[in-house]
């Protein structure tokens, strides 16, 4: 008799549960999954993306899409984010039935383009995350755009310093230049297309070794496909200034250290310019003073934005070598120009002429001043007004033009000042507003106040 009411009392209990889960099947909403399947199906197909509840294209990601459609139709769906996979879970209240998609059962094309968003740095410490990961971490494609000088400036292990426990900043620069060597070498191994190339680095005195460096990297991987191109020769941004040699502090040393190093970036700069066939961008300290250097920017054919920064103050630039390069890069669009000449009474006045520039910048540079210009093209315009670099002259010995005359000949479809936009009739009259700019940035005896300049 007991075990007959024993079976009893656990057929009772079986069957109420039975109830309660058929009467919450009843009220359960259906989940994000479901919205996707039909009757007869058991997988989501794209083809039911008509019942979803969220837009198809918003500023969301996947991930707070899901978390906001789970919010609001109380569906257990959860995100997981860890690695090596990302896994989208979907949780039964009742069973907790899990289903993933693992990072390592994508195709590799997939995996590829995910990789690609990862910097440099972050690319070399995932390659220590597993065997496949570094071998597909090693593929070429994934290393187009290549920062060399974005390394971070840390001090070496605490147990590996020479100085038992201790550390300098001398010690952290060694690290640094070890990284940037050994991220040259696993270049050179792989031997991706370069599309995108940054150099930050002083090419002399050569003991750091980041021309021999980047001479090495010239030979073994191919630079004709490289589309931006950031060659700054002078300063190395890593290097602390207390590192520097004080013997070398002396002005005669400076100067003798200055030209040896326009020396050797002219050189280089000659085998550089031969292989970058496609550069679009290019963005260098250039020094003026040389007549081959200008012969090997006008190589660049495809040039469409070039940045030219001082490689020296008080520099004067001969006229002709500026019409040089205007006209010999006929592909040429925006054009920032820096160049810090001597001012005075002899001072030079400038002309350019360009029948493709869309947009020039003169405001980095000082002791440059426009007697003409001529760019049809032309629809926005950089100018600054910089101390006197010389000097002191009384401004009626100066016959500086007026920065207005001289755009209203030459800039005709000029439509931007700066940062001003110029009226439709700003060639007619100049009216307040664009007086008040003038006053700021032109050097001409109406506009600047003053006596001495």
């Amino acid at each position: 008799e007991e075990e007959g009411i024993r079976l009893m009392d656990v057929r009772r209990l079986r069957n109420k549960k039975h109830r309660i889960k058929l009467h919450r099947e009843k009220l359960r909403k259906p989940s994000l999954v479901d919205s996707y399947c039909t009757d007869d199906e058991s997988v989501p197909s794209s083809r039911r993306y008509s019942n979803t509840t969220f837009p198809l294209f918003s500023n969301l990601s996947d991930d707070e899409v899901i978390l906001s459609h789970s919010q609001e139709t109380g569906s257990g769906l959860k995100v997981s984010h860890s690695a090596p996979s990302c896994r989208l879970l979907v949780e039964d209240t009742d069973d907790a039935q899990r289903e993933f998609f693992p990072f390592v059962h994508l195709p590799l094309d997939c995996k590829l383009k995910i990789l690609s968003y990862l910097s440099s740095i972050e690319k070399g410490r995932s390659m220590r995350v597993c065997k496949e990961w570094c071998h597909i971490l090693r593929t070429p494609s994934l290393w187009i755009n290549i920062v060399l000088w974005d390394f971070p400036l840390t001090c070496v292990p605490m147990a590996t310093s020479s100085r038992g426990g201790s550390h300098s900043n001398g010690d952290c620069y060694t690290c640094y230049k070890r990284r940037v060597h050994g991220f040259a070498c696993f270049l050179m191994k792989i031997r991706p297309l370069i599309r995108r190339l940054e150099f930050k680095f002083d090419i002399y005195p050569d003991s750091d070794g980041y021309l021999e460096m980047l001479k090495n990297l010239l030979r073994c991987i191919s630079f004709r496909e490289i589309r931006y191109m950031m060659f700054n020769w002078k300063d190395t941004p890593a290097r602390p200034f207390w590192l520097e040699d004080l013997k070398k502090c002396r002005c005669q040393d400076v100067l003798y250290s200055c030209k040896l190093r326009a020396r050797q970036c002219i050189y280089f700069f000659d085998d550089l310019s031969r292989h970058l066939t496609k550069v679009e961008t290019l963005i260098l300290p250039f020094d003026w003073s040389c007549n081959k250097n200008v012969e090997n920017l006008v190589r660049l054919k495809t040039l469409k934005t070039l940045v030219l920064e001082k490689s020296s103050v008080f520099q004067s630039v001969a006229q002709s070598r500026l019409d040089r390069v205007l006209s010999g890069l006929p592909n040429l669009r925006q054009l920032m120009l820096e160049i810090w000449a001597p001012s005075g009474v002899t001072m030079c006045k400038y002309e350019l002429n360009s029948k493709s520039m869309e947009f020039l910048d003169v405001s980095q540079s000082r002791g440059f001043y426009l007697r003409s210009l001529n760019m049809p093209s032309l629809r926005r315009f950089r100018v600054a007004r910089h101390p006197w670099n010389g000097p002191m002259v009384f401004s009626a010995h100066l016959n500086i033009p007026c920065l207005y005359e001289v755009l209203r000949n030459g800039a005709p479809n000029l439509s931007i000042l700066n940062d001003h936009y110029l009226m439709e009739d700003w060639k007619d009259a100049c009216y307040p507003r664009l007086e008040e700019v003038l006053k700021s940035v032109c050097s001409c005896r109406k506009h600047k106040t003053g006596w001495m300049m």
